[in-house]
């Protein structure tokens, strides 16, 4: 016995695969956001830790979520999402940034790499646990 298709089953199937479309890009939205901002803070951390003098290295971003320039105001306006985040600031925590000489190098390479410039890149040095006496 063959099952003809019926009008319910032409409207609920396509509703359905709708319904399910929507509920995963909402969830890996969400997740993904996450997930890009981790890595990265991680694969920056991964590469400055690389250069010689640097040692270990902590990096925090800081966001700035709300556009100063209008024509980007406008435009956020008519996209479907306004979730949009512009890295404006970095902090960088570093075992070498007690030298001069690797925190210029820390500076200059930050500020070519991200395209940011000096004045809002931070670079201290990490608290060694065994220096306190």
């Amino acid at each position: 016995m063959e099952k003809k298709w019926t009008k319910l089953n032409i409207i609920l199937i396509p509703i359905a695969v709708l319904a399910f479309i929507a509920y995963i890009s909402v969830t890996s939205d969400a997740s993904s956001e996450r997930y890009d901002t981790v890595t990265a803070e991680g694969r920056l951390e991964q590469a400055l830790s690389e250069i010689e003098g640097v040692g270990k290295v902590k990096v925090y971003f800081h966001y700035d979520e709300n556009p100063s320039n209008s024509e980007e105001t406008l435009s956020n306006y008519f996209r479907s999402s306004n979730n949009t985040k512009t890295v404006s600031g970095l902090l960088i925590v570093s075992e070498g940034a007690k030298d001069p000489k690797v925190q210029r190098q820390l500076l200059e390479t930050i500020s070519k790499v991200m395209q940011m410039p000096a004045h809002r890149i931070m670079i201290v040095p990490m608290e060694s646990k065994g220096d306190e006496k």
